[in-house]
């Protein structure tokens, strides 16, 4: 794709960098294979997309940085070789309602105690699934990866698995 600059001249832009452009929420996968990959293990996907950039950024304060779990295209009726096949409508509903995020950075200062929040010993890693309510943080987009910025004491619980709740 070219993209046109200020000055009439032209540039030619790689798919990574217009992915960065788009900040409405997307599916993380790009092709019917992650797709597949995705439903399989969200987690290790989420990781795995996210490492390029996760290295480069340092998140300050008592910020956590969660990557939203976005449902599968489709589930798997068990005990058979169905699925139920989710409407756009059902994925876009499951975003905006979205409440459960893959911990993927998380400040200094996260989830240490101070004179006016005692923690007693609770926290999260990377790598957490974890809660929160649908009204906090604010959400943002790298990479195709729909994201949120919540405060340590925004975070409700961890799960170990975010089927469990949708």
């Amino acid at each position: 794709m070219t993209l046109i600059t200020r000055d009439l001249g032209t540039r030619q832009l790689s798919t990574p960098a217009l992915g960065t452009l788009h900040q409405g929420p997307l599916p993380p996968w790009r092709t019917d294979d992650e797709a597949e990959d995705y439903k399989a293990d969200p987690r290790g996907f989420l990781l795995d997309r996210c490492a390029l950039w996760m290295p480069k950024i340092t998140v300050f304060h008592n910020w956590i940085i969660t990557a939203t779990y976005y449902l599968p295209d489709s589930l798997d009726v068990p005990g058979t070789d169905r699925k139920i096949l989710l409407s756009e409508k059902t994925h876009d509903e499951a975003l905006w309602q979205g409440k459960i995020g893959l911990v993927i950075g998380k400040g200094r200062l996260a989830f240490k105690d101070n004179d006016y929040i005692k923690f007693d010993g609770q926290n999260v890693e990377i790598g957490d699934w974890v809660m929160y309510d649908i009204l906090e943080g604010r959400q943002f987009t790298i990479e195709r990866v729909h994201c949120r910025r919540l405060k340590d004491t925004q975070i409700v619980m961890t799960i170990p698995d975010p089927r469990l709740i949708y």
